[in-house]
């Protein structure tokens, strides 16, 4: 049996994460890259070090870290697997399906659209560490602005792109993604 992978994006403070929290099924893994990446920048090792420089700056990881870190999940993931928070950038796209074979199937990429400033409010409301500062949030705003135009465009011509209203009630978001998913 092959494993279904959905992408699911949005800019940050969009309720990519929280939404996905509200999805259930016995068969379905849920993989926020952004949050394994705050796990692994609190390890005292080289690679965390390494991932915790690239999070205070709000750059994106290096494409030979991504690919580590994803295939590392969907090897141990269920048969349903949406990834959240990936790609970031043209370059993790393309990377991306290098990732896919007979076993592992790209379903579906799923935008969660955001006015910015409510994303901003969101942000400032959860008050979490460093990934919310203000200033982060702007830089990784206008990073992920640079380059949502690529990604939207490359799953787009594929037939694979969709969106969701991220400014509903996080039921609702939820609601949706679970009718696209399973």
């Amino acid at each position: 049996m092959s494993k279904a992978i959905y992408l699911l994006i949005g800019a940050p403070g969009s309720g990519k994460t929280s939404s996905m929290r509200e999805v259930k099924n016995d068969n379905l893994s849920h993989f926020s890259i952004g949050e394994r990446y705050r796990e692994i920048s609190k390890e005292e090792t080289n690679f965390g070090e390494i991932i915790k420089s690239y999070i205070d700056e709000g750059k994106v990881v290096p494409i030979d870290i991504a690919r580590k870190v994803i295939m590392d999940f969907i090897k141990t993931g269920k048969d349903i697997i949406v990834i959240d928070a990936f790609p970031r950038d043209e370059e993790q796209t393309i990377m991306f399906e290098s990732v896919l074979s007979e076993k592992v199937i790209l379903k579906q990429v799923i935008e969660i659209l955001i006015n910015p400033e409510i994303a901003l409010d969101r942000i400032k409301n959860r008050n979490r560490g460093v990934d919310d500062d203000i200033n982060l949030f702007n830089d990784r705003m206008k990073v992920y602005n640079k380059e949502i135009h690529f990604i939207r465009s490359y799953y787009t011509n594929m037939g694979i792109y969709s969106t969701i209203n991220g400014e509903k009630s996080l039921e609702e978001t939820a609601g949706k993604l679970t009718s696209i998913i399973l």
